[in-house]
C-alpha cells in the first residue's frame, strides 16, 4: 500500500502579508517541520503542492511536485489536483506547510488508524476537526470532483460526505498550531528574523 506525504503549499498568506512556509523556524523554512516529520515516516512520494511563482523558493531535490494550473483555489482542490496526479498512491497524509510543530511521532500515531473502511482519518481537538493535518484515500476522490463541480470549497463539507475516523487530541496539543498571521508567532518559542 504506497502512502504519499503531501505538503500544501500553495496558499497566498493573505493575512501575513508575504509567503509564510520560507518564515526561519528553528533555523529552518516553516514547511520543513512538515517536510521532516513526513520524510521520518518512510512516506512517499513526498510531494510540494505549489504554484509556479512560488516554487523557485524551494530548495528541495527529492520531491514530486504538483504545480496549481489555478492557483488559490484552496485546499479541497489542491486535493482534488494531488489524487488525480497520483493514480498509484491509496491514502496521502495531507499537511499544510504552517504548522511549526508537525512532528514524526503525530504522523506514526495517525498511520496507526489507517483501515480499509474508511475514507479519511481526521484529527479532533474537542470540536475543532484539523483537515490539514490528515490522511485521505484515494475512494474520496469522487466526492473531491462532485464538490468542485458543485463549486464548493470546503473541507469541512467534503468530511461530511466520508467515512471519517475522528482521532481524539487534547486542545492544548501544540501540533496544530498554524502561522496565519503575524501575530500567531506569539504561541511559538522560535521564530527567527523575517526569511531574505
Amino acid at each position: 500500500m504506497k502512502i504519499a506525504g503531501v505538503i500544501l503549499a500553495g496558499g497566498q498568506s493573505s493575512r501575513y502579508g508575504q509567503p509564510k512556509m520560507f518564515e526561519l523556524f528553528a533555523g529552518q523554512p516553516l514547511y520543513k517541520s512538515s517536510l521532516i516529520a513526513l520524510e521520518k515516516n518512510q512516506l512517499e512520494p513526498l510531494i510540494i503542492a505549489t504554484n509556479a511563482s512560488l516554487q523557485p523558493r524551494f530548495v528541495e531535490e527529492k520531491v514530486q511536485w504538483i504545480i496549481e494550473k489555478q492557483p488559490h483555489q484552496g485546499p479541497l482542490f489542491a486535493l482534488h489536483n494531488i489524487m488525480t496526479a497520483c493514480p498509484d498512491v491509496e491514502w496521502f497524509f495531507v499537511v499544510a506547510s504552517d504548522m511549526p510543530y508537525m512532528n514524526a511521532d503525530f504522523i506514526q500515531k495517525m498511520l496507526g488508524y489507517i483501515d480499509d473502511c474508511y475514507d479519511a482519518i481526521v484529527p479532533k481537538q474537542a470540536l475543532r476537526l484539523q483537515p490539514l493535518a490528515a490522511l485521505y484515500r484515494r475512494t474520496a476522490l469522487p466526492k473531491t470532483y462532485q464538490l468542485i463541480k458543485q463549486n464548493k470549497r470546503s473541507m469541512k463539507v467534503l468530511l461530511e460526505q466520508l467515512r471519517v475516523c475522528y482521532v481524539p487530541f487534547e486542545e492544548k496539543n501544540p501540533t496544530f498550531i498554524n502561522i496565519n498571521a503575524q501575530q500567531d508567532w506569539s504561541q511559538t518559542d522560535k521564530k527567527e528574523s523575517d526569511y531574505e
